[in-house]
């Protein structure tokens, strides 16, 4: 048992091609499993706890729900110590399944601009989910436009969620992809983090936003209010470069390869962002962002 929850935990620190939902959704399950172990091998679960916390929140500093997760949970585990049973029972207090932020926002479609030709780029599940709803309720995007999502191609997944629910999916290079703004009615994307400094999501992200802008068309973030960042979590909170390799496989020792997933969007440019709660504009969900104390355990583990 032990081995097969390290596993899951390096996986899921290493798993750059999945949304923010559904990471986060695992690393939930992972942290109930960790619990039910702890009923029989307090110590046991004490140290896959800690280490969770750790591998996690350096493994994915750039999404904001995995570290309020971590932050949350952190918490209950200075309350309750070895009561691993306690532990689980208050898990849904901290964590809410992406299923049902999906299933209130699915609320507020009405609330979303028409847009028969979108752009929607890489690969987050709660966009997936919101295109495939709207097209249902109201048939409409009749056609969705996909950047493949350099390097790891998750803008690949993306699209083959969205073909498999019969809707009809064009997918551009990353860079062929910004050229097609005029085209679009709007662009849709996810979004890893939200704060004061602006919305963090996929490199490609800022200048489809600035095209958007430029273009008088919408730019629209859809995430769950998890994703917001309270201030005390922002020093946790930082971009890793990734393996060259992935950009030149053959080339990372000869050349300078600068590999980095992930990139601040300024408020300016986001027109909207697509919550539980409805479609507001970004200032006033950046507005709205709480002041979350950070937990003690959580800053003894994860040391900046």
């Amino acid at each position: 048992m032990i081995e097969q929850l390290n596993s899951i935990i390096d996986s899921l620190s290493l798993d750059h091609k999945r949304g923010a939902s559904e990471i986060v959704r695992d690393a939930a399950e992972l942290f109930v499993e960790i619990s039910l172990h702890g009923v029989e091998n307090p110590e046991g679960a004490k140290h896959l706890f800690e280490r969770a916390v750790r591998r996690l929140a350096k493994g994915q500093p750039t999404m904001a729900p995995v570290l309020n997760l971590l932050n949350r949970l952190c918490f209950v585990h200075e309350r309750f110590g070895d009561g691993w049973l306690d532990f689980n029972t208050a898990i849904p207090e901290v964590y809410r399944l992406p299923a049902e932020n999906i299933e209130r926002m699915q609320k507020h479609l009405a609330d979303l601009p028409v847009a028969n030709r979108l752009i929607a780029f890489s690969n987050s599940s709660t966009v997936a989910h919101i295109i495939i709803a709207t097209f249902r309720e109201f048939g409409w995007p009749k056609e969705v436009y996909c950047g493949e999502g350099r390097p790891v191609m998750e803008g690949l997944v993306l699209a083959r969620k969205l073909t498999a629910a019969g809707m009809n999916v064009t997918l551009f290079t990353d860079a062929a992809l910004m050229s097609r703004v005029s085209e679009a009615d709007g662009v849709w994307v996810g979004g890893d983090s939200l704060s004061r400094e602006g919305l963090v999501n996929k490199v490609g992200s800022r200048a489809l936003a600035i095209l958007a802008q430029y273009q008088k068309k919408p730019f629209i973030s859809l995430m769950s209010s998890d994703k917001l960042l309270p201030t005390a979590l922002a020093p946790y909170f930082y971009s890793v470069p990734q393996n060259p390799r992935e950009i030149g496989a053959d080339e990372a020792e000869m050349l300078n390869i600068h590999n980095e997933y992930y990139e601040t969007i300024p408020i300016e440019f986001v027109t909207g962002i697509m919550t539980e709660n409805g479609l507001s504009p970004a200032e006033a969900v950046v507005s709205c962002i709480e002041n979350e104390p950070l937990s003690p355990l959580f800053a003894q583990l994860v040391v900046r």
